[in-house]
């Protein structure tokens, strides 16, 4: 009776296992291909970036459950972390993306190091203050709308064709519109699963009108390959990217523990402060394995908290079991050359909505301040200086040292750090007589 008993529970241990590791693949089949077209990569750059993205998010996730925060909480490629590998590969001319790619594999080593030291040390809640509501909104906002030109020239067809294309945006509006109605009405595990059904549509509806890319395929030369480290070359020293990296990295602190918390919420259990500590030390290590396998970083998944709710699947077995398939399925180059070859269209009409998400974040973050004249002024300054540097043409800091041009030049870290600058030098607000009194 007892080995019955523990046959059906490993069957369905295996069974939430797979619906784990499909929910996992939805939030990473995009990832390379975005950001792989973004660095002009062949067919076989994007197929082995497929491969490192799925064992990374699997062992990340492993990482997570059993030496960090120990909760059932999916890893994937942080929005934010991939809109940095885009903006700044789009930013960069064509030359000159190798050593960028070298030096984001850097920046994601020493962010990683610095979030797992920083995870232990008092110091981490003070630093955590300097990123207010303001901050993180102005952030998030000039963020998604240095994007916002590569999403409409993509979905319009415009990137494939040069010109606005009528079946490229009508099956990219289809799309969006299924995952909307997913994210919308939907019911139970379907609810968490309109991306990926909408990339099944989306993929389908090319392969129908003839859209795909012949020319695009790419045949491995073997079945089985193990995933290789430092595959975009040795990491490279870069004052702006080092930059970028570190203060992605602490914005992105209250993302993982956001994440702990709605989970925690989920299986109806108490958070202990340690466990925020070490979910912060947890994703830091997976930042630094983020750079040594050259992907894109990663961060907790805080959907995890809808997919436990909607399916109801709270053991940590499932995941573990989930997280081991996906790592599996990166050994394998065959389905990663297949998952690589999803249109560049599809794969941007997919992110549209959790990208207009991240702005909507911003604006939210921005709506809950006083509109007090102050702050009103800091961020007018702020979005006004960061969108006015994303217009200067790339040209016009040639005259500039190499190591300052990747911070002047870009106009999201202008614009963050003006804003920090106003919000916590020029116009700092005193505190207020009762605190003082206090």
């Amino acid at each position: 009776m007892n080995d019955l008993t523990n046959k059906d529970s490993s069957l369905l241990s295996g069974v939430q296992g797979i619906q784990w590791a499909v929910f996992m693949l939805t939030n990473i089949i995009a990832v390379p291909v975005v950001v792989g077209a973004a660095f002009h990569m062949s067919p076989a750059e994007i197929s082995t970036f497929m491969q490192r993205m799925l064992l990374v998010t699997g062992g990340a996730t492993l990482i997570q459950v059993l030496i960090g925060h120990r909760l059932p909480v999916v890893e994937g490629a942080a929005g934010m972390w991939w809109a940095i590998f885009i903006l700044l590969g789009t930013m960069s001319a064509p030359g000159d993306q190798g050593i960028l790619l070298q030096q984001l594999e850097m920046g994601l080593i020493i962010a990683g190091l610095f979030l797992a030291i920083l995870g232990f040390l008092p110091i981490i809640e003070k630093i955590r203050v300097l990123f207010t509501p303001i901050v993180t909104g102005v952030y998030l906002i000039l963020l998604v709308s240095q994007l916002s030109g590569s999403f409409f020239k993509s979905i319009l067809g415009i990137t494939a064709t040069n010109h606005l294309n009528g079946k490229i945006t009508a099956i990219c509006l289809a799309e969006i519109v299924i995952i909307l109605l997913f994210s919308l009405k939907a019911k139970g595990i379907w609810k968490s699963m309109g991306p990926l059904v909408g990339i099944i549509v989306g993929w389908g509806l090319f392969h129908l009108f003839g859209l795909l890319h012949i020319g695009k395929a790419y045949e491995p030369t073997s079945w089985f390959a193990i995933p290789k480290v430092l595959s975009w070359g040795a990491p490279e020293f870069d004052v702006g990217i080092i930059l970028t990296s570190i203060i992605t990295s602490i914005v992105l602190i209250s993302n993982v523990i956001a994440s702990i918390l709605v989970v925690g919420i989920a299986l109806e259990k108490e958070i202990q402060p340690k466990q925020y500590q070490k979910g912060i030390f947890g994703n830091g290590v997976n930042l630094f394995v983020s750079g040594i396998f050259s992907v894109v970083g990663v961060v907790p998944l805080s959907v995890s908290a809808g997919f436990i709710t909607t399916t109801g699947i709270k053991a940590k077995r499932p995941l573990i079991i989930g997280a081991v398939m996906i790592m599996v399925i990166g050994f394998f180059p065959y389905i990663g050359g297949f998952l690589s070859t999803l249109p560049l269209e599809v794969a941007y009409a997919s992110l549209f909505i959790p990208f207009s998400q991240m702005m909507g974040f911003g604006i939210r973050d921005l709506m809950g301040q006083e509109p007090s004249s102050r702050n009103l002024l800091v961020i007018g300054l702020s979005l006004m200086v960061g969108i006015g540097m994303m217009f200067m043409p790339t040209t016009a800091f040639e005259t500039v040292a190499p190591w300052l041009r990747n911070i002047i030049a870009n106009g999201l870290l202008v614009g963050l750090m003006f804003c920090l600058l106003l919000e916590h030098v020029i116009f700092r607000e005193k505190k207020s007589a009762v605190s003082t009194d206090n």
